[in-house]
Parts: C-alpha cells; sequence; structure tokens
C-alpha cells in the first residue's frame, strides 16, 4: 500500500527519504539519521526494525548482514517490505514472498526504491528514471521520484498522506520534513509546500544580500527584490513586502515606500485597523503615517 524511496548525496553529505501511500501517516514507517543512514519498513511493516537499523548500523553491522538478522529475528518476514541506504555508499531492498501484489524493488547508486500494492512495475521504474535523471538538491531528486510514482498510478487503494525528509548537518533548505495528512493529492501538496518554501528562502537571500552590498551595489539587488514580489501577492509574502517598503523609508524614497505599503494594504486590506493604530501609538513613522492615513481612511 505504501511507495518510498530512500537515498543519500554523499557529495553534498545530505540523507532522505520520501513516501506516499494510501494509509494515514505514512511517514511513520521510515527514520534518517545524519551521517549514518535511512531506512523504509513497509508492507507490514515492523516498526521495531527502525531502531534495530541504526543500533546495527552502530555496531559497523553492513546492509546485507542487518538484513539478515531482520530475518532471524522476525519470523513474519515475508510480509515484510525493506528500503535501506548508509552513507557507508550500501543500498539493500527486500520484498517478502507474502507482500501484496504488485511489490518490488530497485536499487541504484546510494538509493533503494519499492513499492507494494502498486498498480504495477511502472510505479516504481518511474520513480528510478525520474531520481537517476534529476539533479540539484537531495530533496528535489526525492520529490522528482516521488511525483513520478503518483504520476504512473501509485500505490493501487488509492492515496492519503505523504512525506519527504531530507537533513544534513548545518541544516538550512537541506533540511526539510514535510508531512501531508489526509489530503486528495498529498504527493502534490508536497510540491506547493516546497515551492512555497524555496520562495520563502529566495525572499530571506535577497534581503539578506542587500543588508551586506556595499550601497553602490544595492539599487541592482533592490531592482531584484521588485522583480521577485511581481507575482507574490499572498499573505505569506507579507513580511517581505512591509521590508521592502522600508527599505525604500530607511533609504528617503517616500513615493516608493508608499507604493509598496500601498501595494501591501491591497494585499491585506485588514492590516488598514492596524496601521492606524500604530500610527496612534507612534509605532509608524509620523511622516510615512502622513502618506499613508488618507489611503486607508
Amino acid at each position: 500500500m505504501t511507495f518510498s524511496i530512500v537515498a543519500i548525496d554523499k557529495d553534498k553529505r545530505e540523507i532522505g527519504f520520501a513516501i506516499a501511500s494510501c494509509c494515514w501517516d505514512a511517514g511513520q514507517v521510515c527514520r534518517l539519521e545524519v551521517e549514518k543512514g535511512a531506512i523504509a519498513s513497509q508492507a507490514n511493516g515492523n516498526m521495531k526494525f527502525l531502531a534495530l537499523f541504526f543500533e546495527k548500523l552502530n555496531e559497523k553491522m553492513s546492509l546485507t548482514d542487518i538484513l539478515n538478522h531482520f530475518k532471524e529475528v522476525d519470523p513474519d518476514i515475508e510480509t515484510r517490505q525493506i528500503g535501506m541506504v548508509s552513507f557507508e555508499g550500501e543500498k539493500q531492498a527486500f520484498t517478502g514472498k507474502k507482500c501484496c501484489y504488485w511489490a518490488g524493488q530497485k536499487t541504484g547508486e546510494d538509493y533503494s526504491c519499492q513499492g507494494n500494492t502498486l498498480v504495477g512495475p511502472e510505479v516504481v521504474e518511474e520513480m528510478v528514471k525520474a531520481f537517476e535523471g534529476s539533479d540539484g538538491p537531495l530533496f528535489e531528486r526525492l520529490f522528482a521520484a516521488l511525483k513520478a510514482g503518483d504520476d504512473a498510478g501509485g500505490d493501487a487503494r488509492g492515496k492519503q498522506s505523504a512525506r519527504l525528509s531530507t537533513k544534513k548537518i548545518g541544516g538550512g533548505l537541506s533540511t526539510i520534513d514535510i508531512s501531508i495528512e489526509d489530503h486528495l493529492e498529498p504527493v502534490k501538496e508536497i510540491g506547493r509546500i516546497i515551492e512555497v518554501g524555496k520562495n520563502t528562502f529566495q525572499m530571506y537571500e535577497l534581503f539578506a544580500q542587500f543588508s551586506m552590498a556595499a550601497d553602490v551595489d544595492k539599487p541592482v539587488i533592490l531592482r531584484e527584490i521588485e522583480e521577485f514580489f511581481q507575482d507574490k501577492t499572498e499573505s505569506k509574502y507579507l513580511d517581505g513586502w512591509e521590508n521592502l517598503g522600508q527599505i525604500y523609508y530607511d533609504l528617503g524614497d517616500m513615493k516608493n515606500a508608499v507604493r509598496i505599503f500601498r501595494k501591501y494594504l491591497e494585499i491585506r486590506p485588514s492590516m488598514a485597523k492596524i496601521f492606524r493604530e500604530n500610527a496612534k501609538s507612534g509605532l509608524l513613522s509620523e511622516d510615512l503615517a502622513r502618506e499613508l492615513l488618507p489611503l486607508i481612511g
């Protein structure tokens, strides 16, 4: 009832997994640890495998030996499906004989891809093609694989949840964890959230570049910020619009400051009340208040 991929990027020291299922909380059957490895234990998943996997990794056991250990300690191993990768460059997968049709797996350099109760082998095949054919950060490659599996038909029983998680030492955009529950299109929703996240990081980066730039370089970066915000007319970007307006105000460019704050109020008219109250309490500069208050009544 699940398709997943676990993978590493040795060069960037990233690790992650992506998974989707007709069941609630698909991601609960996966676990990763930075600089160590990642595992998916699905089908009739044995949740004890998750902790046991890292226990054995810490004992320097190979993935082949770990899989053999799972087989030794679990009498129901033929109902399980497992995918594993490690930072030692190993990958290992197993599909029990009692996993529901269609079930199978493929491994490649630094990844393992597996699924059960799928519409057919094309799900895993398309995931592998997408992962191997993409580049960029690991989270983008994992999402490409997950989307390809979803587009190929995915779980034969339908859709409910999906999760994508990546980590690396130092964090940043390479450390994300997106979990979607009870959604008609959980994989597509992960894609939407990824795009919002990328936009948010880009916004922060542009403002950081502006604050650290020499005065001679700031006009160019300011134009880039303006271009970035051309189509960002949703409330989630309000803080960015406010920062842009404040930049113009601090530069003494009242005309553009008012223009930006007017756009801010178009996006969120309910903020007019806040502006009025801030003007009364002195939280809004007097000269900017004089320009803005006639616009908001």
